[in-house]
């Protein structure tokens, strides 16, 4: 991916045609600290950043390849000789570059979620308590796109197509991307710098992210959401976690068109098929219940034995209606979010 920190922009669309890229380089090195140089070619795109004494890394992004380093630097040069090549300057605090030079090397972590389970919200709060280094791509379904970067503990700015690609430096997700996720829909990739390429001078910016759980309805009982913990063990939200995994089981059955039957009726049909061994679960018992996005259970068993029970259940209708591929591929989340739970419990997701 080719990255341009079009923070401060100095000068824009300058045609090499009438340059020497060499005297233009030497030019902006003796006024700047820090810079990048971004290269419009008729079929590619490059980016070249600077400091005051070297050309220190580039990136050329051609129609059959992808070129980083000197290579690229060398790459783009000899283009600007020969090809009509429109050239623009931006200021890049010195020590910042090393972060924005590490964009291109960035490895897959997450791909293709999409927010009909992952809440973006959700997702950059995680990444962030997770001191990722990165940056998340927002492909709305819409067609529009943004780029949302994150180092540390903290997000440092964004891009997006409806913003030209400006770099907006904000410590915030906005209020209106967030919105948009939410109503418009998108597919989310996470990824990340290792890091030693993302090292940068300076303090971290204060930041305060917003608190709110995203999208998991309340109980009817909220008291008995959490589970009693044993001495040295963290609290559990075993009925939270059975709760927002019936959701992604009930959104994903409702929004299939090749499975007979709605959530609610395949999971009564699996309750009964298993009330011999979980007769806590017997439907016409009433002691548990499921309704748009809320559980509810009022009998006797403790949360362990219930959390045996549902997921066994739900393992059953998953291999029974062919979803164990997407659940692999899409749980992510799930399973971060509940990590604890689901290594108390000893269970597959």
């Amino acid at each position: 991916m080719i990255v341009v920190p079009k923070e401060t922009p100095i000068i824009e669309g300058l045609n090499s045609y009438y340059l020497n890229i060499e005297k233009l380089f030497a030019y902006y090195q003796s006024i700047l600290d820090g810079g990048c140089a971004f290269f419009q070619l008729p079929a590619a795109q490059g980016v070249i950043f600077f400091n005051a004494s070297s050309l220190l890394e580039g990136t050329l992004r051609e129609k059959t390849s992808f070129r980083m380093g000197q290579e690229a630097v060398e790459g783009i040069i000899d283009a600007t000789k020969s090809k009509n090549v429109l050239i623009s300057i931006y200021k890049v605090p010195a020590e910042k570059i090393p972060f924005w030079t590490s964009v291109a090397n960035a490895e897959d972590l997450f791909k293709d979620l999409s927010t009909e389970f992952t809440d973006l919200e959700g997702l950059v709060r995680k990444m962030i308590s997770d001191h990722l280094t990165g940056y998340i791509e927002v492909a709305f379904n819409d067609g529009e796109m943004a780029v949302l970067f994150l180092r540390n503990d903290q997000m440092v700015g964004m891009m997006s197509s409806a913003g030209g690609w400006r770099l907006l430096k904000t410590d915030k997700l906005p209020l209106e991307l967030i919105e948009k996720s939410r109503k418009t829909g998108a597919v989310l990739n996470v990824r990340r710098i290792a890091p030693e390429k993302s090292v940068m001078v300076g303090p971290p910016l204060e930041t305060e992210m917003p608190a709110r759980e995203g999208g998991i309805p309340a109980f009817s009982q909220p008291g008995a959401a959490v589970s009693a913990p044993q001495a040295g063990q963290p609290i559990l939200k075993i009925r939270e976690m059975l709760q927002y995994l019936l959701l992604i089981y009930d959104k994903y059955i409702s929004g299939n068109r090749k499975i007979q039957g709605d959530f609610q009726t395949i999971l009564k049909r699996k309750f009964i098929e298993r009330v011999d061994k979980y007769d806590f679960l017997d439907p016409f018992a009433a002691d548990f219940r499921y309704a748009k996005g809320v559980m509810e259970y009022t009998g006797p068993v403790d949360d362990v034995r219930l959390a045996t029970a549902l997921l066994e259940c739900l393992q059953e209708i998953a291999a029974e209606n062919d979803m164990r591929a997407w659940l692999d591929k899409s749980m992510w989340p799930f399973k971060e979010k509940y990590s604890s739970e689901i290594d108390y419990l000893n269970v597959k997701i």
